[in-house]
């Protein structure tokens, strides 16, 4: 995912304060080490033509493929990665880059008409990364949130917040309780989050190199064995449940430049 450093667009703002007026951040404690953490990656057009075969054989147990950006943008490598992981027997997962300024409505409608989860998927992602200065750190959380909760109506699963550290800290910390979150930290030292809420994947490097694919790419880290990564995907019930059209989708599935 592209992070874009020292950028946010909006003033910091102090996190909501939790219980007792407690603030401070904890490193929620994890019981992993990189040697034998199960291992993931994230993809977008920015990898271009992956070879999944490849990746396949080099330990990745799971990738989060990028499907939209916005309200009118397919990623146009989707397809292709969402089809290949799934043949290669890859966890597969689905992220959708959020764009403040964009309506929330169409960003919801784009992304649950471009992704058909099936049983074995992992949960949805919103990708939140970038602010607006138009848009207040309240308006950015109720857009956000309208999302969300859209998404786990459709789906029948809660979707997972993905940012990176500073930006959690500034917006986003204790205010998305019922969430997990998958936290960027291209650092030896894991994520830090507050005591109300928790994290499960941890971005530790967008300059990864994988076996199959020609450009560097972000690793990641679950936290958890390769049984609880399984409990986390959707169950068959909830998949049937979710099947779209795929003419449905055609008409969302815009290049990007």
């Amino acid at each position: 995912m592209l992070l874009l450093a020292g950028y946010t667009g909006l003033a910091p703002e102090a996190p909501a304060a939790a219980p007792n007026d407690e603030t401070k951040e904890t490193t929620t404690s994890k019981t992993f080490t990189p040697a034998t953490a199960i291992k993931g990656i994230d993809v977008s057009r920015w990898q271009k033509h992956v070879d999944w075969a490849l990746v396949s054989e080099a330990e990745v147990a799971f990738a989060f493929v990028k499907a939209t950006q916005g309200d009118f943008r397919q990623d146009p490598f989707f397809s292709r990665n969402w089809e290949e992981t799934k043949r290669h027997g890859i966890k597969r997962g689905a992220y959708h880059f959020y764009k403040p300024e964009a309506p929330v409505q169409c960003q919801i409608e784009l992304f649950t008409n471009s992704v058909v989860l099936e049983a074995g998927d992992l949960p949805p992602v919103l990708d939140v990364e970038v602010s607006d200065p138009k848009v207040s750190p309240t308006q950015l959380r109720a857009g956000i949130k309208t999302w969300l909760e859209a998404v786990t109506a459709h789906y029948g699963v809660r979707p997972i917040i993905y940012t990176s550290q500073n930006y959690y800290r500034r917006y986003l910390q204790g205010h998305f309780n019922d969430y997990h979150f998958w936290i960027a930290r291209y650092s030896t030292v894991q994520p830090e989050v507050h005591p109300t809420d928790s994290w499960m994947f941890w971005q530790h490097t967008d300059r990864g190199k994988i076996t199959g694919i020609n450009t560097a790419v972000d690793v990641n880290y679950f936290v958890g064995d390769i049984e609880t990564l399984g409990q986390l995907c959707i169950p068959d019930m909830v998949a049937q449940e979710t099947q779209t059209s795929p003419l449905n989708r055609l008409k969302h599935m815009y290049p990007l430049p």
